[in-house]
């Protein structure tokens, strides 16, 4: 019995190849389309669950509220131990601080390293297995290093690098243990840990006891998940016993570590931050692939159903001979069910191919290969078994039900071609399409936006170098600027803590208000040379900017942006000029009101933001530079750098790199949607064709008979291609209105963005047609092309 069931499936496959194919590249790319929206879902919602206590991990953040609003930070230092120290549910507590740092060996090899300053106690909280060490002492003194096993092959190769010496910034550091490398699934990753004793002892001791220096990430380990809420509850007594509330208000909480990543605010600065993702991304692109699967499921209903009068006789024939109608129910599914696993076996050699072009796309390694997945290949097999069932379910209702009595007389039953819900059906797709198409066009608008939209200040031609705060550059900052200005094609250059896309330090800040009072506020915070307002085009509304020859700018003046004239209640720039000011231990005044610009991501509103002149922040050197001069700039500018710092590699970008990588998510979903778009339309496209091919083929007489009468091949092209392309109409005007509700919510993330432009809707609905036409008109013109004689015999 089962084996004449499958045979007669595999017969019935071969004899209608052209069926067969449409069916089964369709369902192929929408398991493919699946696979890889599973793939990525499934490697997004499990960060930080490879940590074997992850649902005993918090991280300890800290909201500072000002009068301007709410900042999120990390954490001081001090309150690792001291929440430790105080509160016995808490098992351990770490904290590390996000940096990079030059790694150096043998004074052959450099790399620009991002390395995290961190206490032993990180191996007590997370699971990071050490290969080489002892996780209770590796990180207890001072300039010694863990490495990743990536990092410990890539400066010793197979050697055991324990006991052997890099230097970090030029000084000498001890290797004391290797790791096994942190899951690329991980909110924060490194291939380098440095004892943080290393930066509280030796290199800025002055944060080791700062409660207003949030820039450390602190985790605790509890020793029963239940015991978070009344440690939550504790919090504001601890607050009011260490933090200072006179001019802002502190409150700690707590973030399940499984939920940091997809659901905690991004906390970080200048040094750093930890990885965040988009929850509402992973939805949409699980409904848009459940939406492509859907497409080819309705592509087998829609072409099982329209060639189901070929299989008219057949079901005739077999009822006759006493089939039951369960029995043809069970022949029709399995043969769904045959292409689907037919699919499934092609999904995951396509999905293998196409792995590193995903992994490029989303710009991450979600998985190391296909059969390093046995679960997600396993959730794909049972995917392609449900698909063929709910695809082969209907079509063997309809088809099990025919009349022998009928069907053997060839007559054709009321409602046999079910074009209405065909016509239904294709509207649906080509509805989901055309959705998929307005999606992509609004995207990459908003990235065009993104990127040509004028961020305020100038970003070419200018060559940044981040030389870490080596005072061999610092010191004397005039004589090295002279010699960098010698070079010939280098016009400007500059010094500050901070370029235009970069993460930048926060200070606390007292500035006058429209009140005369001191107003608190955490603000973004610059420091600059004399020379980078004109180098970087910021442009001056009110007051004056730096003056070298002025001992006081440097200690008592300060520039401020609109936005931070808005915070204070001014109505005009020049109303700021010359009001008070407060920040760490300098005091002064007002002196120039800068232009808002773009100093972070268009996601967020421009802040209120402080610029000063202090010299010991300065950790970037900015050069512009002749277009047409840049390949003779940079040799030139290596020798003289290794004069100057010698031992120092030259580490340089340009400023336009940074900015772009701002852009980097929007990038990745322009890229993915485009994709699924595509899968979309191909799929739909499949189906069209084989409804149109059914269509011709049923149409063939009545084809003959209209160019017996006369009718051009044109006229007969049109007329075949109307019923076609009707449906692409009609989905247009449902897609149109859903597609601008969804992306209206897309765009709200955005506090800069495009609006919705009206023309993307007719031009996503011509899209859509002309790919109908362009799919149909082969068929439609062939037919139409045919000899009359032939049609009617």
């Amino acid at each position: 019995m089962t084996g004449n069931i499958f045979r007669t499936t595999f017969k019935y496959l071969k004899r209608q190849p052209f069926f067969t194919a449409i069916n089964l590249s369709g369902m192929v790319i929408a398991l493919t389309a699946v696979f890889f929206a599973v793939l990525y879902s499934s490697f997004e919602l499990n960060y930080d669950h490879f940590n074997k206590n992850a649902d005993s991990i918090y991280r300890l953040v800290t909201d500072v509220k000002t009068e301007t609003g709410t900042d999120y930070q990390s954490a001081p230092a001090p309150l690792a131990n001291a929440i430790a120290a105080e509160y016995p549910q808490v098992k351990s507590a770490t904290r590390f601080l996000l940096d990079y740092l030059i790694i150096q060996k043998d004074d052959a090899l450099f790399a620009q390293e991002n390395i995290a300053y961190a206490d032993s106690s990180i191996f007590n909280v997370f699971t990071l297995p050490l290969i080489e060490g002892n996780s209770a002492t590796v990180l207890n003194t001072p300039m010694t290093l863990v490495l990743s096993e990536t990092a410990a092959k890539k400066y010793f190769g197979d050697a055991n690098p324990v006991g052997r010496q890099l230097k970090i910034d030029g000084k000498p550091a001890t290797v004391t243990g290797v790791m096994k490398d942190i899951p690329f699934n991980s909110h924060f990753r490194t291939d380098v840990l440095v004892s943080i004793s290393t930066l509280l002892k030796e290199w800025n001791p002055s944060i080791a006891g700062s409660w207003t220096f949030n820039g450390f990430y602190t985790y605790l380990l509890i020793n029963n998940p239940q015991q978070a809420d009344q440690l939550e509850k504790d919090l504001p007594s601890f607050v009011n016993r260490h933090y200072d509330q006179t001019r802002a208000t502190y409150s700690l909480k707590l973030e399940p570590l499984k939920t940091v990543y997809l659901h905690g605010a991004a906390r970080g600065s200048r040094t750093g931050t930890t990885a965040t993702g988009n929850f509402r991304e992973i939805v949409m692109t699980c409904i848009v692939a459940a939406f492509i699967l859907l497409i080819a499921i309705i592509n087998f209903v829609n072409l099982t159903t329209a060639y189901s009068l070929k299989r008219a006789r057949e079901v005739g024939v077999r009822k006759v001979l006493g089939a039951s109608r369960r029995n043809l129910i069970l022949q029709f599914i399995v043969d769904a069910l045959v292409l689907s696993q037919i699919a499934f076996l092609f999904s995951v050699i396509l999905s293998a191919m196409l792995l590193p072009a995903f992994t490029m796309i989303v710009g991450k390694t979600v998985t190391t290969g296909i059969l390093a997945e046995p679960v997600l290949l396993f959730t794909l097999w049972m995917t392609s078994v449900l698909t063929g069932i709910v695809a082969g379910f209907y079509p063997a209702l309809l088809l099990s039900s025919f009349q022998p009595s009928k069907t053997l007389k060839g007559q054709l039953i009321s409602g046999l071609q079910g074009a209405s819900l065909r016509r239904a059906l294709v509207v649906t797709q080509f509805a989901v399409s055309i959705i998929l198409i307005i999606a992509t066009f609004v995207i990459y608008a908003q990235l065009f936006f993104m990127r040509n939209n004028d961020p305020g200040f100038k970003k070419d031609h200018l060559l940044v170098v981040d030389y870490f705060f080596d005072q061999r550059v610092n010191d004397p900052l005039g004589t090295f600027k002279n010699r960098l200005l010698s070079i010939p094609g280098v016009n400007k250059v500059s010094y500050a803590n901070c370029i235009p896309g970069k993460p930048n330090r926060k200070r606390a800040t007292l500035l006058e208000n429209r009140s005369g009072e001191m107003q608190s506020s955490q603000t973004d915070f610059f420091s600059i040379d004399n020379d980078y307002l004109d180098q970087y085009g910021l442009e001056l509304v009110a007051g004056r900017g730096f003056n070298p020859s002025l001992a006081s700018d440097s200690t008592q003046s300060m520039i401020i942006n609109e936005a931070a004239v808005k915070s204070l209640g001014y109505s005009r720039p020049e109303d700021a000029i010359g009001k008070k000011f407060s920040q760490m231990i300098r005091k002064g005044t007002i002196i120039g009101v800068i232009k808002d610009f773009h100093f972070h991501s268009f996601q967020e509103e421009i802040r209120p933001l402080t610029v000063r002149m202090e010299p010991q922040f300065y950790t970037f050197l900015t050069l512009t530079i002749r277009q047409d001069a840049v390949t003779k700039v940079i040799p030139a500018l290596e020798k003289l750098w290794s004069e100057q710092v010698s031992g120092m590699p030259l580490n340089y970008s340009f400023s336009d790199e940074a900015f772009h990588q701002l852009f980097i998510a929007e990038e990745r979903t322009g890229k993915l949607f485009s994709l699924l778009a595509l899968m979309a339309i191909v799929i739909s496209s499949l189906g069209l064709l084989g409804l149109s091919a059914f269509s011709t083929q049923q149409r063939q007489k009545e084809v003959g008979i209209r160019k017996m009468l006369g009718a051009s091949s044109l006229h007969i092209a049109r007329i075949l291609s109307a019923d076609q392309v009707k449906p692409v109409g009609i989905a247009f005007l449902i897609a149109s209105p859903l597609a601008w509700y969804s992306m209206h919510l897309w765009l709200q993330q955005y506090s800069y963005r495009v609006g919705i432009d009206w023309y993307i809707f007719p031009l996503a609905g011509l899209f859509a047609l002309l790919i109908a036409l362009a799919t149909i008109s082969v068929l439609t013109i062939r037919t139409a092309r045919n000899n009359p004689v032939e049609a009617l015999k």
